[in-house]
């Protein structure tokens, strides 16, 4: 690097607050602060119960909190996430009212972001927009980042773009418009989708996107191949290193992340390990899963803990407990699933279930042969099992896999493609 940067950056999702785009901005953050750029952030402000990531944050980083709207403001206050007392009845995962209340909450959601154009988070908006105008009128800035998702992060850049013309850097995690269904849409709303996305994508000095399956994408839809850049998740080695856990003793397989009816659904696991039903087979799932956590109590629970949404470090550990980890690929060549890269920091073997339409993330676990990989149907995932089983039995599952550090993943290596995407703006 020739120079050190002055950045701005726009993330709704930044810690305390988890998600791929959350950790895929902390990390980021931190590595870019370790190159010597200067960063603030926009993004919301939490209940104080959150504090996850908190203390990893650069003390150079200046983070600028604002109101998340009154939607968010009310979910995130009473969400079971922000609420760890074992005694708080409230929060009980078997109580009635918690269940109904998830149930509501869920409707409302759905409902919501099925009306708001771009999405349901656009109720930061004015909040966001207005702080993003106080600090560019105070300060230079020599570039400015938006995260999305949410969506709204970009609105929020597009209409500073139109007040001031500081150079523009858009990180797309997945496309608005999936080629396709994902979620219920009006033909109306995706029409305007792809308007605002366009208006994004011509208005920004350059385009990163988390895989190659939306560069392809966004060039065929766009024709802008000079400007989008390839950028993947990744993982922490460091962070790995530091945690120290046994591998369980009995055959456990862990699975950390989210899981999605029509993209990334479980359904045929669920019926295998059911089928296969063996006391010393332990599965354990931590994440927000959605309707399948109901799913799980009502007739999978003999077989399956869901652990609820665990922090980054105790999902990390767990990660690391693993005898396998499971990984469901996308119903899309659009998107690799964040988790294989940090399963590859892991370093346990992974059952992968192959999405269908060209999953990229199978072809991950077999060029690395990280691991097995089989479609998703019952009776191939329960034969991976028992082959990954025997191996275990006999003592030689991790002889059969390629287990090292990958350093090409790391967001250290990410961070060096970003830094030199700023360079050149």
């Amino acid at each position: 690097m020739n120079s050190n940067k002055k950045i701005l950056l726009i993330a709704y999702g930044f810690p305390p607050l988890i998600s791929p785009q959350s950790l895929r901005w902390f990390y980021l953050v931190r590595e870019l602060a370790f190159k010597g750029h200067s960063i603030d952030i926009i993004t919301i402000k939490m209940p104080e119960r959150f504090k996850d990531l908190l203390d990893e944050i650069p003390v150079t980083t200046e983070i600028h909190r604002t109101f998340p709207g009154f939607f968010h403001y009310f979910t995130y206050k009473y969400s079971r996430e922000s609420k760890k007392d074992a005694d708080c009845a409230c929060v009980n995962k078997s109580s009635f009212f918690w269940k109904m209340l998830s149930s509501i909450h869920r409707a409302v959601f759905k409902f919501l972001n099925f009306l708001c154009i771009p999405d349901i988070y656009v109720e930061w908006l004015p909040f966001s927009f207005i702080k993003v105008l106080r600090l560019a009128g105070l300060k230079k800035y020599d570039v400015v980042i938006s995260s999305s998702e949410p969506r709204t992060c970009h609105l929020v850049a597009y209409l500073l773009k139109k007040k001031v013309n500081i150079p523009w850097l858009a990180d797309f995690g997945d496309p608005w418009v999936y080629p396709i269904p994902t979620e219920k849409i009006s033909s109306f709303k995706r029409y305007l989708l792809y308007s605002l996305e366009s208006r994004v994508i011509r208005n920004a000095e350059r385009i990163t996107v988390a895989s190659e399956g939306i560069e392809r994408l966004y060039n065929r839809r766009y024709n802008v191949k000079d400007k989008v850049y390839n950028m993947t998740q990744g993982y922490d080695p460091y962070i790995f290193s530091k945690i120290k856990v046994e591998i369980s003793r009995n055959f456990k397989i862990v699975y950390c992340g989210s899981f999605y009816k029509k993209l990334r659904d479980p359904s045929a696991f669920f019926e295998a390990i059911t089928e296969i039903d063996r006391d010393d087979i332990k599965v354990e799932i931590a994440g927000r899963i959605n309707e399948f956590a109901i799913t799980i109590e009502k007739n999978y629970s003999k077989h399956i803990k869901y652990l609820g949404f665990l922090n980054h470090e105790d999902s990390l550990k767990l990660e690391k407990t693993a005898t396998i980890l499971l990984h469901l690929g996308n119903a899309s060549d659009m998107q690799i699933p964040g988790k294989i890269y940090e399963y590859f920091g892991a370093q346990r073997p992974i059952l992968c279930i192959e999405g269908s339409g060209g999953d990229p993330s199978s072809e991950l676990v077999n060029k690395y042969n990280r691991g097995v990989v089989v479609e998703n149907d019952k009776y191939q995932i329960k034969k991976a099992i028992m082959k990954l089983y025997d191996f275990w039995t006999k003592g030689i599952l991790d002889n059969e896999f390629e287990l090292g550090v990958c350093e090409e993943f790391s967001w250290r290596k990410r961070s060096d493609i970003l830094a030199n995407i700023i360079e050149g703006l």
